[in-house]
């Protein structure tokens, strides 16, 4: 067998177990009886640091009055007084016991970057290794020339939190961040969309910051050969709410989205702006508004999906304050089969019946809810428009 017909099936088997996961997820869901396979995706919060400080951020945004709180480097260390880094025998305890159970891909996340993990490019092997789809979801500033070419081999989907078509924008976006910054990641994801083995995207959530620039970051991308784009609108309160759009702005955004669409086909970017503009992804006013949804539709995330936090411990979603056990004390699979997430499970299918959410869940400002969309699109052969449903 030649060089490229064995690359043709590395990639193959993963796809025919994707394939095959989903198909033993859609099986459970639909009988409602039984797990006939493990999460199809498992997302993993390896860091909490970061190196820079989008305005916009949850958890390191300068307008966030908690300074003491937040690291000033990406590293950890004995002053910080509690971990920061996923512990690399419970990632890979995760790893292979999810793969066992049939998972195929594997979100690498925090409330940081996940490339700032020190074993963080050991992990993207161990994934490569064991046919498993690392997505990351990362701002790319940690990656130098050496780490581009081992990327650039990667089959993972690298989706980059941009933020940004241009430097102004950037500066804005990132008050510490400097315009050398945004020369080197654009130099990097035009790189990796040209090496042609990983999936290559943007991420740019929209805010007061940068919403004048949607056809900047729609020209960007074309300019670096990406041809996947997902926007986000900013979802913040509290101090973060001087951040979100007001109604004049909105208004304002939805004219250029508009625009934008049409600049984005003619490119043959595929993007959710057309989402965007159907339901605001059910956020109004920087705070998500789901239970109307749920009034209509259960959740299935107790068949598809697992979250774990940086010690291990897994809850069905980000959501979710249910804890199922941690990694260490007890084996995954006795955690997915367990009681606890059977009731999880019923509870969920049974949302449109309830007159309250899923306790422990924030069921009335769900983040996961386009999942359930999605899969109720799935099993019931239609479109679903929260709004309109």
């Amino acid at each position: 067998m030649n060089s490229r017909a064995c690359e043709t099936e590395r990639i193959m088997i993963p796809r025919l177990r994707d394939m095959t996961s989903g198909a033993r997820a859609i099986l459970g869901i639909v009988t409602r009886k039984w797990a006939l396979t493990g999460p199809r995706s498992v997302a993993l919060a390896i860091s909490d640091v970061c190196d820079t400080n989008c305005v916009m951020c949850w958890c390191h945004s300068p307008l966030l009055h908690r300074e003491s709180d937040l690291p000033n480097a990406p590293k950890a260390g004995p002053s910080s007084g509690r971990q920061r880094f996923m512990d690399t025998a419970v990632f890979e305890t995760i790893i292979r016991e999810s793969r066992a159970l049939g998972t195929f891909r594997v979100v690498l996340c925090g409330y940081g970057d996940p490339a700032l993990h020190p074993q963080f490019d050991r992990m993207l092997e161990l994934l490569g290794r064991l046919d498993m789809e690392p997505y990351v979801l990362t701002n790319g500033l940690s990656v130098d020339e050496k780490r581009a070419r081992l990327w650039a081999a990667s089959p993972a989907h690298f989706r980059f939190s941009v933020h940004a078509g241009d430097i102004d924008t950037w500066l804005r976006v990132h008050p510490s961040g400097a315009a050398r910054q945004f020369e080197r990641l654009s130099r990097l994801i035009k790189s990796l969309a040209a090496a042609g083995r990983p999936r290559v995207s943007m991420l740019h959530v929209i805010h007061k910051a940068n919403f004048r620039s949607v056809p900047a970051m729609v020209d960007h991308a074309r300019e670096l050969g990406v041809k996947d784009v997902l926007f986000r609108p900013v979802r913040a309160d509290g101090e973060l709410a001087q951040v979100v759009l007001d109604q004049e702005e909105e208004a304002e955004l939805r004219v250029e989205i508009q625009r934008c669409l049409q600049l984005a086909a003619g490119y043959g970017i595929r993007t959710n702006l057309h989402e965007y503009l159907v339901n605001n992804l059910y956020i109004r006013s920087g705070l998500v508004h789901t239970w109307s949804l749920y009034r209509k539709i259960p959740c299935y995330l107790g068949w598809i999906y697992a979250e774990f936090d940086r010690e291990g411990t897994m809850t069905p979603c980000l959501n979710s304050k249910i804890v199922m056990g941690r990694i260490g004390e007890q084996r995954l699979r006795d955690m997915w089969l367990s009681p606890r997430y059977w009731a999880f499970r019923r509870d969920g299918r049974s949302l449109p019946l309830r007159s309250e959410p899923v306790e422990g869940c924030e069921c009335r400002a769900c983040c996961m809810a386009k999942y359930n969309v999605n899969v109720y699109n799935l099993l019931h052969l239609k479109s679903f428009d929260h709004e309109s449903a």
